[in-house]
């Protein structure tokens, strides 16, 4: 009986989500986003064996990079606010892979690859971090839950392919590095397209989310709105 009634609240407000325009673009979006960053952060640390050297040295260099993420997150959200931060943190780790494309090695365990993979794991533990903060601001309250909850399942799957980047792709370089670099830039992109939450009223409702866009001068989809919504 608990089952069939938590079903159904689900199906209800995924009928609301689809029934607003504003609250499915920004839920698309965001599902977008976390399963970018989850992606990039679990091929990033999966990925260190491919340098050779000791995994010792290779994850420790990882784990300072997460640490000076964690500490830059909140003044770097306090100046530059939440859709800023995140457009910055993939904006920064798309041209981390860019750059690692640069065919430059100085001995026989460092490169210029290797050093732009260590710098982008600074950005994208910012971006994944930041994304669990963004997403509580962006969702209104009545499907605040769904939205974090559904967010995670995405970003789940994202976990299961990233450990696998580096073998499906092998020894193309480049090609892997492309299509990071694509993944990330394409999420810089795209959260242009989503409303600043800082020093803002959280929603309560959807129409509030439609409001808010109205008010940012965003982009406000028309098909399938419903103002009582």
């Amino acid at each position: 009986m608990h089952i069939r009634i938590l079903i159904s609240n689900h199906m209800h407000q995924l009928k609301e989500i689809w029934n607003n325009g504003a609250l499915f673009l920004e839920t698309i979006l965001q599902w977008y986003l976390w399963f970018t960053c989850c992606l990039l952060f679990y091929f990033l640390n999966y990925g260190w064996s491919s340098f050779g050297d000791t995994p010792y040295i290779n994850y420790l260099f990882a784990g300072l990079g997460e640490a000076i993420a964690y500490v830059i997150l909140v003044p770097e959200i306090n100046i530059f606010g939440r859709r800023k931060g995140m457009v910055f943190c993939l904006g920064a780790s798309c041209t981390c892979f860019l750059l690692a494309m640069i065919p430059w090695t100085w001995s026989e365990v460092w490169s210029f690859e290797r050093l732009m993979n260590l710098v982008a794991i600074v950005f994208v533990s910012d971006g994944f971090a930041l994304a669990f903060l963004y997403t509580n601001e962006l969702a209104p309250t009545t499907h605040r839950g769904f939205a974090l909850s559904s967010s995670s399942v995405i970003a789940r799957f994202a976990a299961f392919l990233g450990p696998f980047v580096t073998d499906i792709f092998g020894n193309h370089n480049t090609l892997k590095l492309a299509i990071t670099a694509f993944l990330a830039g394409a999420g810089a992109l795209l959260s242009l397209l989503l409303p600043e939450t800082k020093k803002m009223p959280i929603p309560e409702q959807p129409r509030d989310v439609t409001i808010r866009r109205k008010e940012q001068n965003l982009v406000n989809p028309c098909c399938n709105v419903r103002e009582d919504a």
